[in-house]
């Protein structure tokens, strides 16, 4: 008889670790939204990566002085972008939605909206440190074009990259933000999910 109930409760357990409760079609919904957002984000930045490569890669071997350190640094610069933007659609890629939770789907989009945040403030260092350079140039004859350039172009894809973060924030944010109130209420008793009644 114990031999029975143990093989009993065994593969009860078996079978109630096996079901997978899928999420609710508003969660669903929340984690679909900020993976497609993550791939457009991906996408965006890897085109204007790979337009400025191009473009710089070009213009580099058919100018000179500071126009071909510019284009350098837009080659040298994009080179990186490239492959955080490819990193970026990977890991979207691999992720399993169907499994996340809601406090995984709430953690993630608030990881997002910080990353944003915080990128804007290195753009905005990127700007500034590019600036510096073009006015090295001014009190070193001998580099003046190479800092100009690269100057230049640091403060031109620092600036790209400080409007697409901010842009991103700010629609991470409206969109995400209206979701993650629907699905997430507070109550006397605590928090819950609620589910909206059609």
């Amino acid at each position: 008889m114990k031999i029975f109930l143990a093989t009993g409760a065994f593969f009860l357990s078996r079978g109630a670790s096996a079901q997978r409760v899928s999420p609710s079609p508003e969660l669903q919904n929340f984690t679909d939204q900020r993976i497609r957002h993550q791939k457009t984000l991906g996408l965006t930045l890897g085109s204007y990566a790979l337009a400025n490569i191009a473009v710089g890669a070009v213009a580099a071997g058919q100018t000179s002085a500071e126009t071909k350190y510019f284009h350098k640094m837009n080659v040298y610069w994009n080179l990186v972008n490239l492959g955080i933007a490819g990193a970026g659609l990977v890991s979207s890629q691999k992720k399993n939605t169907d499994t996340e939770s809601l406090a995984d789907a709430v953690k993630q989009h608030e990881n997002m909206k910080k990353i944003l945040l915080l990128n804007t403030g290195l753009d905005v260092a990127y700007v500034v440190g590019g600036a510096y350079l073009r006015e090295r140039g001014t009190n070193q004859p001998d580099k003046a074009d190479q800092l100009r350039g690269y100057g230049k172009s640091i403060m031109l894809q620092g600036g790209f990259l400080f409007a697409f973060d901010l842009v991103n924030y700010f629609i991470f944010k409206n969109r995400g933000d209206k979701q993650e109130r629907l699905l997430l209420s507070a109550t006397p008793d605590g928090v819950g999910l609620v589910l909206p009644i059609r």
